[in-house]
């Protein structure tokens, strides 16, 4: 239901509007960000190199027909399988190795792990909690099933799984990346930092992926002017990837740096430019410029796509203002006010 407003006056409007998109994008007198919006998004690294997958992926030739009817033949085949990728096929052997042998924890693991890659999570979880009770420190089962906790946004739970394969010996930086992930996504950026720190004190070679990690988590904890060192250190990989280009935007815009954070949305549109995330926060960047025009054009792109988006319709509003649209925005002031869904 729409809500209606009783009329006020121009100047009274543009001060309660404002007031109102202030608040949404962050903002002070002084024209500085007081609150966290969580305008950027964390990479994450999906798994480390399974260390069963290591096995030896021999030819299926001159099997004998007794071999072919084997737990093992199935497994060795459905190893050669996911290392081609062919995931569907892999499973289908690790079902016929259970076939074989219902009690095979390795059979059960990689069938855990298809499941996973294949989009299924809480088969997989099925299947690996099985494989836990039958073989109980095998730790690569612990991190697949943290995989798939993660994939259902189950944070706290993966957490512990990677925790515990990390207390095992299973250290990599893939794995210090992940808990950092879930450390972020739990709120707990200051220890975020750090396991993104440990990931690239383990890195043999600069990460992209965990350079934009902790250079985010450095932005969420207000320390802005290091996390651009570690952006920086990103560019210098990849300076055309968008969900990059997108995060230094925002950290330029923590430290003041307008003109070139709309650069950096600006790329990063041109490599994606359906992406809304990015549309909208180069909006937001616009508005707090009095760019009204632009401004314009971009969040009422957003809330073509998403007309659930408050924040965006108060900045359409403000846009509206300064062009001296009053009943315009009053219009959109109150699609703000109507509850998402």
């Amino acid at each position: 239901m729409v809500l209606r407003l009783k009329r006020f006056s121009l100047v009274d409007r543009l001060a309660a509007l404002w007031g109102h998109v202030a608040q949404g994008l962050g903002l002070k007198k002084g024209g500085r960000r007081i609150g966290g919006i969580d305008l950027h998004r964390l990479y994450w690294i999906e798994s480390p190199h399974m260390a069963m997958a290591g096995a030896s992926c021999q030819t299926m030739e001159s099997q004998s027909e007794k071999e072919v009817d084997s737990a093992d033949y199935w497994l060795v085949r459905g190893e050669a399988l996911i290392q081609q990728e062919s995931l569907a096929e892999a499973n289908h052997c690790f079902e016929r190795a259970l076939g074989c042998d219902p009690q095979d924890a390795y059979a059960l693991t990689y069938k855990g792990y298809c499941q996973y890659k294949l989009g299924h999570y809480e088969a997989a979880l099925a299947c690996l909690r099985q494989a836990a009770l039958l073989s109980p420190r095998h730790r690569e089962i612990d991190i697949i099933r943290a995989l798939c906790l993660c994939a259902l946004h189950k944070f706290e739970e993966a957490l512990s799984y990677f925790t515990k394969a990390l207390r095992y010996g299973l250290e990599s930086p893939v794995l210090w990346n992940n808990k950092g992930f879930c450390l972020s996504r739990l709120g707990r950026q200051r220890e975020a930092s750090t396991a993104f720190k440990i990931a690239l004190s383990k890195c043999g070679d600069e990460s992209l992926a965990i350079l934009c990690n902790a250079a985010t988590v450095l932005v969420e904890i207000g320390a802005s002017n290091q996390a651009l060192r570690y952006f920086d250190r990103a560019l210098q990989i990849d300076e055309k990837d968008h969900v990059l280009l997108n995060n230094v935007a925002f950290c330029l815009e923590t430290l003041g740096h307008h003109e070139q954070a709309l650069l950096c949305y600006e790329k990063a549109l041109l490599i994606d430019p359906d992406n809304l995330s990015y549309l909208y926060n180069q909006g937001l960047c616009l508005l707090r410029q009095q760019r009204w025009d632009r401004a314009f054009e971009c969040l009422k792109k957003v809330v073509g796509h998403d007309p659930g988006n408050g924040i965006a319709w108060c900045g359409l509003a403000a846009a509206y203002l300064a062009r001296g649209c009053a009943d315009e925005a009053l219009d959109c002031y109150n699609k703000a006010l109507v509850p998402a869904g």
